[in-house]
């Protein structure tokens, strides 16, 4: 798993079908070793506790062979963002992620169909459209008429999760103008997510470096 920081830019789909100028992100996270010792008495090492952990497991409806990473950037925390390696969805429709339980709150979630062409973005997971309640049901049509939606899970303390995702077609723009397919992925029963609310394009959502999420707290 990689940590990279960087400028924040996020963009809908309905943006990018406009002139795009998207920024990289390249850095490197800082880690804090402390370790104490004295003079008079053996220095002493303190037992630190392993952080917990949580096995994710993603289930795809209609996307056998698309690929989804994580991603956990949060607003206001240093610009820095965390990315999970890339799994490939199994013929069991499935792909699983072992992970920092304190990172699943404010996940993001990124989709790579090879079917997709090129709009100048990455396609986000959409969790919650708004006016859905938690839990609600989602079907394609309430998906593709979703005029504004969130791509941020709130996450959980449990040891293991399981979200599912389904993953249609709509039909777009590239930046030159030339019509292509991109997905229209979304969770199927609404998830507890954070801010951003953002405006959608045929009710899909995209980021041009990182979606960065708004804690509550």
């Amino acid at each position: 798993m990689r940590t990279t920081s960087g400028r924040r830019t996020i963009a809908t789909l309905a943006a990018l079908t406009a002139a795009l100028a998207g920024s990289a992100t390249i850095g490197s996270s800082t880690q804090a070793v402390a370790a104490g010792a004295t003079t008079t008495a053996p220095a002493q090492h303190a037992h630190r506790q392993a952080p917990h952990r949580t096995s994710l497991t993603l289930t795809f409806q209609k996307c056998d062979s698309c690929s989804v990473y994580l991603q956990h950037a949060i607003s206001g925390a240093g610009d820095t963002v965390w990315t999970s390696k890339t799994r490939r969805i199994g013929l069991d429709h499935q792909v699983t992620f072992r992970m920092r339980t304190r990172l699943t709150h404010g996940l993001s979630f990124v989709l790579d169909a090879p079917w997709a062409g090129n709009i100048g973005a990455v396609p986000n997971l959409v969790t919650r459209y708004a006016g859905h309640e938690v839990g609600s049901a989602v079907d394609r049509h309430d998906a593709r008429h979703g005029r504004r939606a969130e791509g941020c899970w709130a996450g959980t303390r449990a040891d293991a999760a399981t979200l599912t995702f389904r993953v249609d077609r709509v039909r777009a723009r590239t930046p030159d103008g030339q019509p292509t397919t991109i997905p229209l992925a979304y969770s199927t029963h609404t998830l507890p997510s954070w801010k951003p609310m953002m405006r959608t394009f045929k009710g899909t959502i995209a980021n041009q470096d990182a979606f960065y999420c708004e804690s509550p707290r």
